[in-house]
């Protein structure tokens, strides 16, 4: 089922398009990521936040 996430280290979850709502988030405002896993592991999304070393070799 598609669902939306923000990327942004909050971890939203939503059922809807539209924008991060976390006041704390860096990507508060920002659109969130449309996700069609079946796993709840949203394609590993949160689990490269999570680990600088993953950030760094995606630049």
């Amino acid at each position: 089922m598609t669902h939306y996430i923000c990327t942004g280290g909050c971890k939203g979850v939503a059922d809807n398009p539209g924008v991060c709502q976390a006041q704390d988030c860096p990507k508060n405002n920002q659109s969130l990521k449309e996700c069609n896993c079946t796993d709840g592991e949203h394609g590993g999304a949160f689990e490269k936040e999570d680990d600088p070393s993953q950030a760094e070799a995606e630049k």
